[in-house]
């Protein structure tokens, strides 16, 4: 069959007369690589397909680039398409090391084992060995590899060609959701206390990274929590079955590229559990569909501390990559000129850093926190002598990093204001909640105020992700007034009809 057209631009991939069944799945491949496949949608009225791209695809296409797409094993559309006005050859490389990226199940952009050296793949293994002893040796947790570590294995012994991490799950001892929380931070302390860099998802969900360089990862690799509540089996984050139907202990040894490692007692009842019943015909646009009791469950059990964050990094990773010059944004630069001389500030979501910089050179102290590691390299390296700024890290949906800066605060100053632009655009309700009882906290001193900027009309923020909205300004005054604080906007002229400017404070009683 002739290769039939195609076009495309920084929007949307539309395929012209390629006669895909709807349904059916096919790739797109870039350079003659392939970066995602997807099923076909229905097609439009001219028979042609419309496929929007990925938002975290569409952030980073520009200039030119040769598309093709790829149905029952062979191409049938391929064109040199043109994103935008920009004449360089667009890849799909990761920012810092030029390692070829692909858009995962989860539509974000990550790197793949497919076509990577051998030897990292080894090393990824080597840590997984690693992680099993010293759980084994500390708590007498038992890991086993389950997910994408277990599939590949399973069906041919070897790990997904397409897989980016190594996944592994131990089966708690406790039925009780509270005190299987309470174990799943016993072992995250216990693995800080290894040297290990943690990240929290959720009470049942720990990734582990191995940094390879200031704004990348060479991997990472996940523990799940898995657990027996009422009858029931629950495997963090996703399925929920009749516990006499999966059986996971005793663990028994698992071939995994040459290497032998601990697997469940019945691989093939957990991964029904988790892939659904067809989990042995592979499925490259799979994706998971959590049934909703589950998920009620390991909400409100669980809940959920890493909304965005790999959105975020991916996001400055790319921003990093481009080198634009950061200028402060609007809110700094009144901030600054408002705030008493030498004062002390928290910058929260402070990103690359240029607000905090900005508020530093003109004289005040300020701690800037957030949960984008990369970021938060970055800003450090670009610090250089500056001692009138710190950077920290801190993940403003948890509680207990909300503590922490509050005792940090203290340490700091009495009278600390707050500053936070477009923050409350990307939290999410729990971190709502947990930031403003913060600020309520922190607005108890006399004296003591907050700086925040809300978009309230348009699009907010990145194209990476779709949870990052406007904020109803209605709502966003009765959320100030559930914990005692009040909002005055600033008379600078800013903002106009998309944002609000303001200068919050407590009432008194």
């Amino acid at each position: 069959m002739r290769a039939g057209p195609l076009t495309a631009d920084a929007q949307r991939l539309v395929i012209h007369d390629a006669r895909i069944p709807e349904g059916d799945a096919f790739s797109v491949l870039l350079g003659g690589r392939r970066i995602w496949t997807v099923r076909a949608p229905e097609p439009g009225d001219d028979g042609s397909l419309h496929l929007p791209w990925p938002p975290s695809l569409a952030e980073r296409l520009t200039g030119r680039a040769r598309l093709a797409v790829e149905h029952a094993g062979r191409e049938v559309a391929a064109a040199t398409v043109a994103f935008d006005d920009d004449p360089s050859e667009f890849a799909l490389a990761e920012p810092g090391t030029g390692i070829p990226q692909v858009v995962n199940k989860w539509g974000r952009i990550a790197r793949s084992f497919e076509g990577r050296d051998a030897a990292l793949i080894e090393q990824v293994l080597d840590e997984a060995e690693r992680l099993i002893g010293v759980l084994h040796r500390t708590l007498g947790i038992d890991l086993f590899v389950t997910g994408g570590t277990l599939l590949g294995p399973v069906r041919n012994g070897r790990i997904l060609p397409h897989d980016d991490d190594a996944d592994l799950a131990y089966l708690s001892a406790h039925t009780n959701p509270s005190d299987v929380v309470l174990e799943s931070f016993r072992i995250e302390r216990t693995l800080a206390e290894q040297g290990y860099e943690t990240v929290r998802h959720s009470s049942g969900h720990l990734q582990l990274l191995f940094p390879g360089g200031t704004v990348t990862d060479r991997f990472y690799l996940d523990i799940f929590t898995y657990f027996e509540c009422e009858g029931w089996f629950y495997g963090t984050f996703h399925a929920r079955e009749p516990a006499d139907t999966v059986t996971l202990h005793p663990l028994k040894p698992l071939p995994v590229n040459g290497r032998m490692l601990p697997g469940p007692a019945e691989p093939a009842q957990l991964l029904a559990a988790i892939y659904g019943p067809s989990w042995e015909v592979p499925d490259p646009t799979f994706s998971f569909l959590t049934p909703p009791a589950a998920f009620r469950r390991y909400y409100w059990w669980l809940n959920h501390f890493d909304v965005d964050r790999e959105n975020w990094e991916d996001h400055h990773r790319v921003a990093i990559q481009a080198g634009t010059e950061r200028t402060p944004s609007g809110l700094a630069v009144a901030a600054a000129e408002q705030l008493p001389p030498s004062s002390t500030v928290l910058d929260l979501g402070c990103g690359l850093g240029a607000d905090a910089r900005h508020l530093a050179d003109r004289g005040h102290r300020v701690l800037a926190v957030d949960y984008s590691r990369p970021a938060l390299a970055w800003a450090k390296e670009r610090q250089g002598g500056h001692d009138g700024v710190t950077f920290e890290r801190a993940n403003l949906t948890m509680a207990r990093h909300a503590l922490h800066l509050r005792r940090r605060c203290a340490e700091l100053d009495r009278t600390v204001h707050v500053h936070a632009n477009h923050l409350f655009n990307a939290l999410s309700p729990l971190g709502w909640d947990t930031t403003l009882m913060l600020v309520k906290h922190l607005l108890a001193v006399p004296g003591s105020t907050a700086f925040l900027e809300v978009g309230v009309a348009g699009t907010e923020g990145s194209a990476s992700w779709v949870e990052y909205q406007p904020v109803d300004w209605t709502r966003f005054q009765q959320q100030l007034r559930r914990y005692s604080l009040s909002a005055e906007e600033l008379d600078d002229g800013a903002g106009g009809a998309t944002s609000r400017r303001v200068l919050v404070r407590r009432e008194r009683a």
